[in-house]
């Protein structure tokens, strides 16, 4: 009988301590799953692939005025990833922009932004992170900024004019807040959008108006209707997030294309679309230089109206044109803007710019890259191409500045904006061609003239150092006076 029962306790005992591990399984993949989609809205493959697409391998460069910051490796190695980091050190990193040793981090990653994160949030991540195979080596390159932003230790005074600066808004309904979660923390939706300051912290005066970034340009994506996404439905926004595209008005490419295909693709409906009503809620911020609305909001018609064209491809090499059915010589003037555009451009985007909607192949009509007054994107788009995708897929665009110099990238914009674009002329030269294909931005005196301020300062301590020194060493060898009344007093005692 007591043995019996004793075995019967034991496997109640061992049953429990089953369904206690099973039930701790199951809620650590609930965290990893949960991780893994933190990781996808703060977009951190982005940054942290290896130069050969090796995932959280780390080494990809993030461009900026100061040089190019490398991105880590934050696999679980624990050699060369964050494989010892524990939630606080993680925590640590994301909101105080500080490694587990105490060493300050550049704001190329987003710490001023993920300072918002949940404490849930993070964990969930965290435990994403330590799930992820190991990367077992370090970035070809480490980050090497010139003086005096190499000196980290500089970065706390940054922190301490910028970070805490932002005031979220208030009044918001459930979804909305959950968009500006989104948004402004995990998204980091400013990094690029909103225009930086005199020390290239956030510029909150102008939030989310529109910045450089490279060769490309952030667009306002405020409540304004003219410039911004006032005019967009909530609904083209999500599909946006989703698709990289929208309708036939609207295509990411450049920095944007890259955070659709890693990461606001694989968010939910849920989050994309309260994503869109957060943005629809943010203050305007106009524009007056731009006299049109971005969005053409009748392009759909026009261009869903059109029966299918195909049109013969004409960017092949001069021995392949005849098999294709096109010749250099069936262009009238293949050297002028329009004939760069019947050479280059109207295979895919058909020579009355409607594009090729069967075939996904970009409308220019109504396209709001041509109708922004700010060229950047166009230019960067004929130098650089379409590298991404998102959900639906659809044909990538090649680059064109090995096949165009500046002065023909230039006139082809300037037909591409005025004859698409609905400009009533266009100005763009080679040599602000040359200016947006090298990335150069533009940044305040005191971060063009930091290295030579620095210097100064230096020579201005060391200066006063050595004068101190002098001074402290000339009154200690300097010999003492004996006071007048003192000698008067000794002749006396003398005397008498």
């Amino acid at each position: 009988m007591r043995h019996t029962l004793f075995l019967a306790t034991s496997f109640a005992f061992l049953g429990s301590l089953a369904s206690t591990s099973l039930s701790a399984a199951e809620t650590d993949a609930k965290l990893i799953e949960q991780g893994e989609y933190i990781a996808r809205a703060a977009d951190c493959m982005a940054c942290h692939v290896g130069a050969d697409g090796t995932p959280w391998a780390g080494g990809k460069p993030t461009v900026t005025p100061m040089g190019e910051i490398i991105a880590p490796n934050i696999s679980s190695s624990t050699k060369y990833g964050i494989g010892k980091y524990s939630v606080a050190d993680l925590t640590k990193v994301l909101r105080k922009g500080k490694t587990p040793s105490g060493t300050h981090l550049y704001p190329a990653m987003p710490y001023p932004d993920y300072q918002g994160m949940t404490d849930d949030d993070i964990k969930a991540l965290h435990a994403y992170l330590q799930s992820l195979p190991a990367v077992e080596k370090k970035p070809d390159t480490k980050t090497n900024l010139a003086f005096p932003f190499n000196m980290r230790f500089l970065m706390g005074f940054w922190d301490s004019q910028n970070l805490g600066k932002y005031q979220a808004p208030t009044g918001l309904n459930e979804q909305q807040a959950r968009g500006q979660y989104i948004v402004d923390h995990l998204g980091h939706c400013g990094t690029c959008h909103t225009p930086r300051n005199s020390l290239m912290g956030s510029d909150y005066e102008h939030y989310l108006g529109g910045a450089q970034v490279g060769s490309w340009f952030a667009p306002n994506i405020t409540s304004d209707e003219q410039a911004g996404i006032g005019s967009w439905s909530e609904q083209q926004l999500a599909d946006y997030f989703k698709n990289g595209q929208m309708g036939y008005a609207a295509q990411a490419a450049g920095p944007m294309g890259e955070a659709v295909h890693y990461s606001l693709q694989y968010l939910s409906q849920e989050d994309r679309l309260a994503m869109a009503a957060y943005l629809k809620t943010v203050p305007a911020i106009t524009n007056e230089e731009q006299k049109q609305p971005i969005l053409s909001t009748s392009i759909d018609e026009e261009v869903i109206a059109l029966a299918p064209v195909v049109s013969p491809s004409t960017h092949y090499p001069e021995d392949q044109l005849k098999e294709h059915g096109l010749k250099t010589s069936d262009i009238k003037d293949p050297d002028s803007p329009a004939g760069l555009y019947e050479l280059h451009c109207a295979s895919c985007h058909s020579k009355d710019g409607y594009g090729q909607p069967v075939s996904s192949y970009a409308s220019l009509k109504g396209n709001t890259t041509l109708r922004s007054t700010n060229p950047r994107n166009l230019v960067a788009v004929i130098l650089e191409g379409v590298s991404f995708q998102g959900a639906s897929p659809r044909p990538l665009m090649p680059g064109f500045s090995d096949r165009l110099d500046n002065e023909q990238i230039a006139a082809l914009a300037n037909y591409l904006r005025t004859e698409f674009g609905e400009h009533a002329d266009s100005d763009i030269d080679a040599e602000q061609v040359a200016y947006i294909a090298s990335g150069e931005q533009k940044t305040s005196a005191l971060i063009r003239y930091a290295p030579l301020l620095a210097w100064l300062g230096i020579i201005v301590v060391i200066v006063a150092i050595v004068a101190a020194v002098w001074f402290w060493r000339r009154r200690r060898h300097q010999p003492s006076v004996t006071p007048r009344n003192d000698i008067n007093s000794t002749d006396k005692r003398i005397d008498s």
